[in-house]
């Protein structure tokens, strides 16, 4: 809470929200809203225009919390790194879902000016193992996936469309399709169980080394939770150890608006399909 000081007193004023939400290009199981993250995010462009939200690059939201903000700010993350973050794609039954990235250009073009700073930050999986294992290994109750679908070919013209980030989703995300995952006691599915320097190393260091490599140098300096999983050890004493230019700020998926205590090592996000299935629902979440 900042004071404004108003006719010789002082007026306690609330900081201007900040949200961050979370899309999977993957999530492509119906034609409508609430099960098809490509017609969801093409609709909340609109909708978080028309509500006088300010999309802005992560790094923008994160400094704006470090300062204090001014402006009803939100910014958009993608998981997990599917190629239809950026480019269109025809699904067998629902036919042509525009990529992320096209659809805010059609954004653009279609309300020039509406959101000068507009910027999507797309947290990839690091390992080509792991990509290729779930894209084999699709859940179709949540996820289609066609093959090829999960390679690296596309970060790095993301960068420089300057529409799209690439930041840092772990090494192989435990996930449970791989024959082996990096950790010392090969726990699956449960991000939390990264507890020891060793364990966190395999999956953040060097998924963050990966990245530069694969993109010169240019991935964000973020990282998002696998599952949105996280612990004590990895907040507060691992990722604050790495420096700025390895993690500047990580991001859980806890459903509620960034508050201005909040730590920038657990910033809290909502995530379409599972925190709002319809414009109504994100609008009263934003709330």
């Amino acid at each position: 809470v900042r004071a404004r000081r108003k006719s010789g007193s002082l007026t306690l004023v609330s900081p201007m929200p900040l949200a961050i939400l979370a899309y999977h290009s993957h999530h492509v199981v119906g034609p409508g809203y609430g099960e098809n993250d490509h017609v969801a995010f093409a609709r909340d462009l609109d909708g978080l225009t028309d509500a006088h939200w300010r999309i802005v690059p992560l790094a923008d939201l994160v400094r704006a919390h470090r300062e204090g903000a001014s402006d009803r700010l939100v910014a958009l993350t993608f998981d997990d790194g599917p190629v239809y973050d950026v480019d269109d794609v025809v699904h067998p039954d629902y036919g042509l879902q525009r990529g992320f990235a096209n659809a805010m250009r059609a954004f653009a073009a279609r309300r020039p000016g509406a959101q000068p700073a507009l910027h999507a930050t797309s947290f990839v999986i690091a390992s080509p193992e792991a990509r290729f294992a779930m894209e084999a290994s699709a859940d179709p109750r949540y996820t289609w996936l066609a093959p090829g679908s999960m390679g690296e070919a596309w970060w790095s013209p993301a960068i420089d469309s300057g529409l799209v980030a690439i930041a840092n989703h772990s090494w192989d995300h435990l996930h449970p399709a791989l024959p082996a995952v990096r950790h010392s006691r090969d726990a699956r599915g449960d991000f939390s169980q990264v507890r020891s320097v060793a364990d966190a190393d395999a999956q953040i260091r060097d998924a963050a080394a990966y990245l530069a490599g694969a993109t010169g140098g240019r991935a964000s300096p973020y990282f998002a939770y696998p599952y949105g999983h996280h612990n004590a050890f990895l907040a507060r004493d691992y990722l604050p150890s790495l420096g700025d230019a390895l993690c500047a700020a990580a991001f859980t998926c806890e459903p509620r608006l960034v508050a201005p205590g909040d730590s920038r090592f657990l910033m809290p996000r909502f995530v379409c399909g599972a925190d709002w299935r319809s414009p109504e629902e994100l609008a009263a979440r934003l709330r």
